[in-house]
Order: C-alpha cells, then sequence, then structure tokens
C-alpha cells in the first residue's frame, strides 16, 4: 500500500505530508530482524526544501577524520550539527517522525520495539568527492532503530558483515529516503549491523534520528 499524503505541507504546525503511512511502516519494519537495513520514500524535494533552508543557518563542525585506533579505527568525512534550536524545523520533523513510528508500532500484532523517543539527533554534510564514512557500528546506546532521512544529494549507503566492509549489500538512499537501520534490543537481536557510506557524487544533507537510552539511565 502506499499511501502518499496530499495534505499541504506547514512544518511549523508539525504537518509533514509523508510519502508513506503508519500501514506501510507497519509492514516494512519486521523486514529488519532479517535485513538489518531498508529504505522507504518519504519526502518528496519541495517538502524536503523547508529542511534543507534552515540547515546553513546552524552551527556546524567538522567531524574528525579518524575515530578509534588500529583494526577499529574509523574515516571520515562530513561536517556535522547536534546543536537545534527549541524552535528549530529538525525538532518539528523529529516529533512527526516518531510519531509515525509510533502509530505504526501501534498497528503490529507483535511489535519488535517499544514506541522509545527519537531522543538524539544529528545533521551530517558530506560534501562531493567526500570518503564518506568506512565500515563502522553505532554505539551500543544506540537502541532498537536508527532512522537517516536523506535531505538531498547522492552517497552510496551499505550494511556489511565487518570491519573490512565484506559481503557489503547496497541499500537505496536517494534524496527523500527513509533508511532504517536495526540497533540492539530491535526484536530481542542485539548485534549492531556494520554500515558505510562511499562514492558521494552530490552534495549529502542526511538527518539522523535515534533513541539513546543514555537519556534514560541505560547503557555507557
Amino acid at each position: 500500500m502506499n499511501a502518499e499524503s496530499r495534505i499541504a505541507c506547514n512544518p511549523e504546525a508539525g504537518h509533514w505530508p509523508w510519502r508513506i503511512g503508519p500501514e506501510d511502516l507497519a509492514l516494512a519494519l519486521p523486514r529488519l530482524a532479517e535485513e538489518d537495513a531498508l529504505s522507504l520514500p518519504l519526502l518528496r524535494e519541495e517538502d524536503a526544501a523547508h529542511l534543507i533552508d534552515e540547515a546553513p543557518r546552524l552551527e556546524w563542525r567538522q567531524a574528525k577524520p579518524v575515530v578509534g585506533e588500529g583494526e577499529r579505527s574509523v574515516q571520515q568525512d562530513f561536517q556535522l550539527t547536534m546543536s537545534f534550536p527549541d524552535d528549530s524545523l529538525y525538532r518539528v520533523f523529529a516529533k512527526g517522525l516518531e510519531r509515525l513510528l509510533h502509530e505504526a508500532l501501534d498497528l503490529m500484532a507483535d511489535p519488535p520495539m517499544p514506541p522509545v523517543p527519537l531522543n538524539d539527533m544529528i545533521l551530517q554534510d558530506y560534501p562531493v568527492g567526500s570518503v564518506g564514512i568506512t565500515p563502522h557500528r553505532d554505539h551500543i546506546s544506540y537502541r532498537y532503530l536508527v532512522a537517516i532521512v536523506v535531505l538531498r544529494g547522492a552517497g552510496r549507503f551499505f550494511v556489511c558483515e565487518d570491519r573490512s566492509g565484506r559481503d557489503a549489500r547496497e541499500i537505496p538512499a536517494e534524496a527523500g529516503s527513509l533508511v532504517l537501520m536495526r540497533a540492539p534490543g530491535f526484536a530481542g537481536i542485539e548485534t549492531r549491523p556494520f554500515h558505510l557510506l562511499r562514492e558521494v557524487s552530490a552534495d549529502r544533507l542526511a538527518f539522523g534520528l535515534r533513541y539513546d537510552s543514555r537519556a534514560d539511565g541505560g547503557a555507557d
């Protein structure tokens, strides 16, 4: 079912015309137990533009070129911000996506996760020609689900088996996509998928949303 909305976009009021409905999301979520990650169409170009236009006004910093040491080192090449004013459209958008997720979970007879808040937000800007980010896993404190909304640009996103990138499988991630990736606790699975981004062929702006259990006194 494609529940593409025809509601006019009014982001200040929290009205986002999603290209999917909770029914679509409820059908897709169980696949993550086997597939690790998947993508769905979420935003039309004209609606993503509201968020893109706000991005230059945020406070940005350059990511460290290398994090970790030795075999566990990760190379990365992007700018980022985690600083969103109280009246930011990004906060409104995050609440709207959280509501869509919770509505989907309510429709499921056996939901694979509880209706947690998406309390961790990061906006990443990968310039054209960026090396992206090499195979890595998210911090163990991020639980249940990772959501990445690609607002513009192009880059190749993969899930893989280990830090070498073995058995890499590409997840479509064009502009307007919602990329969903399983995190520890989803459907009772505690493993964390390795993933990477490479071949950035157009400036890529992506908004990541996660549930950080540390906010509730969870894992370190």
